[in-house]
């Protein structure tokens, strides 16, 4: 990664309804790598302890009462928004962003940092239990996502230092056609970073004073 300091500007500080401790330590480590690099963005995770739409929905709108004015987003798995929920986020109401979904779990999302070789290959184990349209539970992918090299995995822990070059490796791997994961949440970080100029690549890297993630 190039790197470059430039003068303090304004930080901008996300709110992010998430649902679980998996979500909350990883927004702590991006957290902790953007002090780092004084990249000035925080996101301040406020977790639900579940995806269900309704209890989503219910603590959006209790910060919301607090934080009128403040950017807010929802930051949750997919898999039962394919399935047992997906009449009532049907309805949900204007007023209520957009879910960010990982599709179609958290673990789909870390494996999306890595090379796109092991991502294949993580693809294809999900192929082989329909995982696309009947996402596994939590009780059969943890166990195949250890096999990966991640052994000792915990939910709630990374199984992996956030760095420049893992941050790097999940933006392009969400821009290969050929990778069937998608994250909301991911899609929504590279478009900020590089809306503030903290992202660049190619021949931008040469006109850049900033940090160089991809």
């Amino acid at each position: 990664m190039a790197e470059a300091r430039k003068s303090p500007s304004l930080s901008q500080v996300v709110t992010v309804v998430c649902e679980g401790q998996s979500e909350n330590m990883y927004l702590q480590e991006l957290n902790r790598f953007f002090r780092e690099y004084r990249i000035p963005l925080t996101f301040i995770p406020r977790t639900v302890g579940n995806g269900a739409y309704k209890a989503v929905v219910g603590h959006y709108r209790s910060i919301r009462k607090y934080l009128r004015y403040e950017e807010i987003i929802i930051w949750v798995d997919l898999d039962i928004y394919t399935s047992s929920e997906a009449n009532n986020y049907a309805g949900k109401p204007e007023s209520v962003p957009d879910f960010l979904f990982s599709e179609m779990n958290f673990e789909d999302f870390l494996m999306l940092h890595m090379h796109p070789q092991q991502v294949f290959k993580w693809q294809a184990a999900a192929e082989s239990h329909d995982h696309f349209l009947h996402p596994m539970p939590a009780a059969v992918y943890v166990p195949i996502f250890k096999t990966f090299g991640f052994h000792h995995y915990r939910k709630g822990r990374m199984p992996f230092k956030l760095n420049a070059k893992t941050l790097g490796q999940l933006f392009i791997n969400l821009h290969n056609k050929k990778i069937r994961f998608k994250n909301g949440f991911g899609s929504f970080l590279e478009k900020r970073l590089r809306a503030m100029g903290w992202l660049v690549d190619g021949e931008e890297k040469a006109e850049s004073d900033n940090v160089v993630i991809a």
